[in-house]
């Protein structure tokens, strides 16, 4: 009677065991890269590389830096000695699907972007409420954002490779601080008729604004 009492109890481990380790297929790194816009004046180009860890078949985390891939300095830019870098984290949530080749996720995204640079012949407000500021001909802008937003997105596999489409919304807060200014000048700031765009660094002091994001990440799974 004992050996048949110890038939269940085999059964038991003997399916835990293959669940653990058909979970463990699915835990495990990625290598990821994504292109990026830098945001200093007219938005340059950036790489950002990172690293995927897959906790389990519903928690994964997310970490990528972006370092940009345009000179210091350009002809046609009246920015100079453009410095800027961002480290970003996100961390996921799948929702369980019946499809091997594609799922759906959600996820809570942080971001902390450095940048500083030299603007030629721009300006500031010193007060985000009205339409004053500053005209100068040279200042030193040292303007960190950080971004916290909701994600959404999808990941279609052919193997070990991956898309990974994404969206996401949230809000940006920027600290600008605008120093070494050369030949200020107060005046009513006029924007060129039309659609028209103010850099969120032309704000001294903090400031927050809305923000958007979305792309095609490149994956490569290290597990299968």
């Amino acid at each position: 009677m004992r050996k048949y009492f110890i038939i269940p109890f085999f059964f038991l481990f003997l399916h835990s065991s293959l669940r653990a380790q058909s979970d463990k297929k699915q835990t495990g790194w990625a290598a990821t890269l994504t292109g990026a816009l830098i945001p200093i004046s007219q938005p340059g180009l950036g790489i950002q590389p990172g690293v995927a860890y897959r906790f389990n078949d519903r928690f994964s985390l997310l970490a990528e830096i972006t370092i940009p891939a345009n000179k210091k300095n350009s002809k046609d830019s009246s920015e100079l000695n453009k410095k800027y870098f961002r480290i970003k984290s996100e961390l996921r949530y799948s929702f369980l699907s019946k499809s091997k080749k594609s799922s759906i996720y959600t996820g809570l995204q942080v971001s902390r972007s450095g940048r500083e640079f030299i603007n030629q012949n721009s300006f500031y407000f010193d007060n985000n409420k009205t339409d004053s500021g500053y005209y100068y001909s040279r200042a030193s802008i040292k303007s960190p954002v950080t971004t916290f937003s909701i994600q959404f997105g999808t990941i279609i596999s052919k193997g070990k490779f991956a898309l990974d489409v994404f969206a996401g919304t949230g809000a940006r807060f920027i600290h600008s601080a605008i120093t070494d200014v050369k030949n200020p000048e107060r005046s009513k700031i006029s924007k060129e008729g039309g659609l028209s765009f103010t850099a969120s660094y032309s704000y001294a002091g903090n400031v927050v604004m809305f923000h958007l994001n979305g792309g095609v990440r490149l994956m490569w799974h290290f597990y299968q």
